[in-house]
């Protein structure tokens, strides 16, 4: 029977914003579902949540709730995803102006009084940078395995560089690096890993994606159709 304890728990992690984590979890979220996995989301960036403004195209989401029984947070369904964030307790144009202390204190409430139910993969969107929330995740709340999110850009791969010495500070276990909006190559073309990332880090390159349009990607976020075949069949299984 599956347990809190026994599904596998995976940060989804990069020490810069803006390089594609939030949609990575969500292209690895459909790549497991449509291999018959059951997959919850937890969007772990509390300043800047996106994960349900990329799974619903409206605002027709429901407040946070809890079971009267148990009462933990009774988590939404969405796209057959177990998910819970922030998002679901405060207004989208409200800013969340907490202190660490604060934040570490809901990311802890909302992973471990999740009524999560029976799952094969729990991901975590993780923020940007290397402070309160990856101590939060990575160490009290004791999550063991990472994925790194890399683009070929001096900002990224510095940054990157900083969340790696933090992960093995604590060591914990990268699965590997996923290069994304790579301008090396386009669709439909094999992959191309970037040199770079591979001669700046000793972490396995998992997989390539290219860049595409911003609208045709965030449709291929829900749909991988064109992206699919970047992702090897084996990959977390």
């Amino acid at each position: 029977m599956l347990t809190f304890k026994s599904m596998e728990k995976i940060a989804i992690a990069s020490g810069k914003g803006g390089v594609g984590k939030t949609s990575l979890t969500l292209i690895i979220a459909n790549f497991l579902k449509n291999k018959g996995y059951k997959v919850g989301l937890l969007d772990a960036d509390i300043h800047g949540p996106n994960l349900v403004q990329l799974l619903v195209s409206n605002d027709d989401v429901s407040s946070s709730k809890s079971d009267k029984g148990t009462n933990q947070l009774v988590p939404q369904i969405i796209n057959n995803f177990v998910v819970n964030s922030i998002d679901f307790s405060m207004s989208k144009k409200e800013a969340t102006i907490w202190r660490g202390p604060l934040v570490s204190k809901v990311i802890k409430h909302l992973y471990l009084n999740t009524k999560w139910g029976q799952l094969d993969y729990l991901l975590i969107d993780m923020p940007p940078g290397t402070g309160d929330a990856y101590l939060t995740i990575l160490d009290t709340l004791e999550i063991d395995k990472i994925l790194l999110v890399a683009v070929e850009d001096d900002f990224c791969i510095s940054n990157l560089h900083k969340t790696c010495s933090l992960i093995n500070k604590l060591n914990k276990q990268s699965l590997g690096i996923i290069e994304n909006l790579s301008e090396n190559f386009s669709v439909p073309s094999s992959p191309v890993i970037s040199k770079r990332i591979k001669n700046e880090f000793d972490d396995e390159i998992l997989f390539v994606l290219p860049r595409l349009p911003r609208k045709i990607f965030y449709q291929e976020v829900n749909n991988l159709d064109k992206l699919r075949r970047y992702i090897p069949e084996n990959f977390l299984i």
